[in-house]
């Protein structure tokens, strides 16, 4: 079953917009499609031929990628045996001429510490021929037990060991984690989300370079709620050949550095032109680049989600030089929009070397049960090819995460979203509800002319625009000069990007920026809608609910109690049990997910809501300098009209600002601007007129210096 399809495409024209993108790669490739004939472990057979198949368990399905290694002239394939969750975990092994002409060996076998941290054989292996010894690192899965609510579990990368090529493994320890890697850190990350941490990886032998390289698939996930595939990215650690993968030799990419220890250590997002690519890497002696080739990383996994790109084509993107980390923008290797095959295996053309590749190369594409899985027979050749038209920058969330290395996930801002009186609008603008967008709304045009205008003060300036099929074009001015005009066209809607990024402004002067919708649109484009969402710009900014954690004083804040003038810190708790009866009568406990500092007798502080009770309920911000601040915020009650709830501010002991909240239909909203020195509390205080009443009041305050 052979499809071959000839990629020699034409060189589409790229403006010169920040960041610059290349428009196109320096080769043409042709690629031959093959269903057949392939191996059982990248093409399993149907789950009701299990018991009839020798080589596989019952229950096994490839949900991860298969790797292999060269050991003594032969291709071994080497993969968990489907109980990945054991304490003893068995390993099926193969070798022989080349990846798809294997015999099956006696099956390996590996001891791990405990239950609950999955063992994964996925991200390659590396022979060492002088030693004899076959490295193998594991993605494993812990902290299992948080999702849900979580929207992932906890992820880090370990390193096993054998002498026997496979047979028996000895668990080294851990290679690669998280900024906040122990069982229950999730909850001390900042905001709405934690780092799922660093999984789902390929090993890369850069004998060439002399280091070992791991490309992580790593995720923010939300704290409560489904994961959000947009939020997926690769970042990657490298580790000397010499020091043979051990702990504490690996070090992350981090903002151009290789300085971040593995274990601990922060990373930046590398090739993030919109999206990593969930996939391997080969080095082509052909071409004289190091390729990184699979799907899209963010395209959606319907096992768990809705969330995340459509299109699960291959794409390929290439690299001169890892130790730099500067990947070219991907060029569409396999056109498959449907494609929900992510599991990627690379060798060169003769199916033998996972690591080295000439002119040719395959590309084994499979996963879980949709079959057929398939095999590419790719062909370089001289040209040039067309990149694709993916918008510039990468998908990042609402509120920034401080404990990411990366400089826009780690930003520091003040983000004001389109409902804000400061966005000042001409023409004709209409608003929208969508869940997805900042504060559920964006307000939409496509009449040309129409603009929307924002004075900030910054060195740098972020517009949030939705991307999507029927996107218009739009000219970005800044102080009056046009520059840039934004295309906000693509396939499906992009809801977490930024439309356009500005740095090296003067942070001392006043700066405007200008949207005008122009009448123009890209050709492909249905329409020519500007969807604008929200304005960033720097500010040393503390939003409540950004800074929400289980650490008591992290990003400045405290959860107190408040009584007579006198406060006093609460506990923190993450789940409580609850006893109902099931069905039959019997007794079933139930955790339920708190997240919250205080209890409901006393008074319980949330990310983004007060409840008082028998005290009043004090959020605490603690000022790390001297200047002049901005105090900004609304406050809603929950719900039906209950007992009359009043709230104040304070600067230390000093009431600043107060008001009344009788119902769910009253809001009261504050914006002071104040002289605060370095140790000043700025309390934001809610009390229930009626003591023990303990509604929640919905109050998310945003402290920012403004000198």
């Amino acid at each position: 079953m052979l499809k071959t399809v000839l990629f020699v495409l034409v060189v589409l024209g790229v403006s010169c917009t920040p960041p610059l993108r290349d428009a196109s790669l320096a080769f043409t490739f042709t690629v031959t499609e093959r269903m057949d004939q392939l191996p059982d472990y990248v093409s399993p057979p149907a789950p009701n031929l299990y018991n009839n198949n020798p080589n596989f368990a019952v229950g096994w399905g490839i949900d991860s990628p298969i790797g292999s290694a060269v050991i003594d002239g032969e291709v071994w394939v080497l993969f968990n045996l489907g109980n990945q969750y054991g304490t003893t975990v068995k390993i099926a092994r193969f070798k022989g001429a080349n990846f798809e002409q294997t015999v099956r060996q006696s099956d390996g076998l590996i001891h791990v510490d405990r239950s609950g941290i999955s063992t994964h054989f996925l991200g390659g292996m590396w022979y060492d021929e002088s030693s004899g010894m076959l490295y193998a690192p594991l993605h494993c899965e812990y902290d299992r037990r948080i999702s849900p609510p979580a929207g992932w579990s906890r992820k880090k990368t370990r390193l096993a060991v054998s002498c026997d090529k496979g047979e028996t493994w000895r668990l080294v320890g851990d290679i690669l984690t998280g900024h906040l890697p122990e069982e229950g850190d999730w909850l001390k990350y900042s905001g709405a989300f934690f780092e799922a941490g660093p999984g789902d990886i390929d090993l890369y032998v850069d004998a060439r370079g002399g280091y070992f390289y791991i490309y992580s698939s790593n995720a923010y996930a939300p704290k409560d709620g489904r994961m959000n595939y947009y939020l997926w990215y690769n970042e990657v650690a490298r580790c000397a050949i010499s020091d043979k993968m051990a702990p504490g030799k690996w070090f992350k990419y981090c903002n151009g550095e290789w300085k971040e220890p593995g274990l601990g250590g922060k990373a930046s997002r590398v090739m993030m032109d919109t999206f990593g690519i969930y996939g391997r890497i080969i080095y082509s002696d052909y071409l004289k680049k190091y390729l990184r080739i699979g799907p899209c990383l963010g395209a959606n996994d319907k096992r768990f989600t809705e969330s995340g790109l459509a299109d699960g084509s291959i794409y390929i993107s290439t690299c001169d030089d890892l130790a730099k980390q500067q990947w070219s923008p991907k060029a569409k290797l396999f056109d498959d929009p449907k494609n929900h095959k992510m599991g990627i295996t690379l060798t060169d053309g003769a199916a033998i070397d996972p690591y080295v590749c000439g002119r040719m190369l395959r590309v084994y594409n499979y996963w879980l049960y949709d079959l057929p899985s398939r095999a590419l027979h790719v062909e370089f050749a001289p040209g040039r090819t067309a990149v694709a038209d993916f918008p510039p920058y990468g998908s990042y969330s609402y509120e920034p995460l401080p404990e990411s290395g990366d400089p826009l996930v780690g930003r520091k801002t003040r983000i004001t979203g389109c409902a804000s009186p400061e966005h000042h609008y001409s023409g004709e603008w209409c608003a929208e509800r969508n869940p997805d967008s900042y504060q559920n709304q964006f307000r939409k045009s496509d009449a040309a002319g129409s603009s929307v205008e924002f004075s900030f003060h910054g060195a740098e300036i972020y517009w949030r625009a939705i991307a999507d099929k029927d996107g218009g074009k739009a000219d970005v001015f800044i102080d009056g000069r046009l520059e840039e005009t934004v295309d906000c066209y693509y396939q499906e809607p992009l809801p977490l990007q930024f439309a356009f990024i500005r740095k090296g402004l003067d942070a001392i002067k006043p700066h405007t920026i200008k949207i005008v919708v122009r009448a123009e649109r890209n050709p492909r484009a249905a329409g020519a809608v500007i969807r604008h969402m929200a304005f960033e710009h720097t500010a040393e900014s503390y939003r409540a609910s950004a800074g929400f954690s289980s650490v008591m004083g992290k990003n400045q804040w405290f959860y107190q109690q408040w009584k007579d003038g006198q406060a006093t810190d609460l506990g923190f708790h993450d789940f409580a049990a609850k006893t109902e009866l099931d069905g039959n009568g019997k007794k079933q406990e139930k955790r339920i997910f708190l997240n919250v500092w205080g209890e409901e007798e006393t008074c319980r502080l949330g990310a983004d809501w007060q409840a008082a009770g028998h005290y009043a309920a004090a959020r605490t911000w603690i000022s790390p300098r001297q200047g002049k601040i901005r105090i900004e915020g609304t406050a809603q009650a929950e719900g039906a009209p209950g007992a009359t709830k009043e709230i104040s501010l304070l600067q230390n002991q000093l009431e600043i600002w107060r008001s009344q909240l009788v119902n769910a239909d009253t809001q009261a909203a504050h914006d002071l601007t104040i002289a605060v020195q370095k140790d000043d509390a700025i309390r934001f205080i809610a009390k229930a007129i009626q003591s023990g009443e303990s509604g929640k009041i919905f109050w998310d305050p945003v402290i920012t210096f403004s000198e």
